[in-house]
């Protein structure tokens, strides 16, 4: 599954990421969007970050290069 930032760059399990809150990093280990819009995976907790605990929405996060 593919989706977009908080920057509108494309992320996917595997994209090293930042999340904006709290500045912790990780890689996407999965995102949840079984039945779900694009819009709706963006906006909603759908994305688990390896080290972090719970759930992200897209939109927090924050591409850190390509993988």
């Amino acid at each position: 599954m593919r989706t977009y930032d908080r920057n509108r760059n494309a992320i996917s399990t595997g994209s090293r990421v930042m999340i904006s809150g709290t500045g912790q990093t990780g890689v996407i280990t999965a995102i949840h969007a079984d039945g779900l819009s694009a819009e709706s995976v963006r906006r909603e907790k759908t994305v688990e970050v390896e080290g972090c605990e719970g759930q992200y929405a897209p939109v927090d996060l924050i591409r850190l290069g390509f993988h």
